[in-house]
């Protein structure tokens, strides 16, 4: 059982990288090089967030270097009341 397990093929492909390589139907559409909002580089809507309590937290090593994440402030905080 033991040697079993270890002789098991691992798949390590993200299921993204993964769908790079399968024939999408034409109306299918995957984006691989995406944007990430953050509130400092958006220049479409002027830094505000469809979603205001949602910081936007990158946590996979790959993409860290690539994508800024951000702590968002709740829109309820209020500094007088601490």
């Amino acid at each position: 059982d033991v040697r079993t397990f270890y002789q098991t093929p691992i798949n390590t492909t993200l299921p993204l990288d993964a769908a790079k390589k399968i024939d999408l139907p034409p109306n299918l559409h995957i984006q691989y090089e995406y944007n990430r909002f953050h509130p400092a580089t958006d220049t479409k809507f002027g830094g505000k967030t469809a979603f205001p309590g949602s910081s936007t937290i990158v946590t996979g090593l790959r993409y860290k270097k690539k994508y800024k994440g951000h702590s968002q402030k709740s829109p309820f905080h209020n500094e007088f009341y601490e």
